[in-house]
């Protein structure tokens, strides 16, 4: 992503307003598990750069809101682009079978595992 000139953390905020909309810098954080300050400094970033528009939230004058624009929109699909070349690269070895294989195991990983009233994580699988 350097080679953008972005960071993860301002991949994350375009990739959740394209996905939710205009959002607020507290509902960014909430989201990509960001403190305030960290927001602040990817969205003043962003915002120079031309990538989100920052204003007050019209439902909440006293909470920022942020909106990407067209150049904002236009720099998440180079990253995505760069990401779907890069994970092409890292998958090559693999056959098809294996990258849909690799997906839902991952998948598994990533979900969060139900858990009964009472129950605690033993560090075997908690999912059985």
């Amino acid at each position: 992503m350097s080679k953008l000139g972005v960071s993860k953390a301002a991949y994350g905020m375009l990739a959740v307003i394209e996905e939710f909309g205009p959002s607020s810098q507290a509902d960014l954080g909430r989201r990509l598990g960001m403190d305030r300050r960290s927001v602040s400094e990817e969205a003043a970033g962003l915002q120079h750069g031309g990538f989100v528009s920052r204003g007050p939230d019209p439902a909440d004058p006293r909470r920022n809101r942020l909106e990407i624009t067209a150049a904002g929109r236009t720099l998440l699909a180079q990253l995505e682009s760069s990401f779907q070349t890069m994970q092409g690269e890292l998958l090559a070895c693999l056959s098809p079978g294996d990258r849909v294989e690799l997906g839902r195991l991952l998948a598994l990983i990533a979900a969060p595992a139900p858990r009964q009233p009472g129950q605690t994580w033993t560090g075997g699988d908690a999912r059985g």
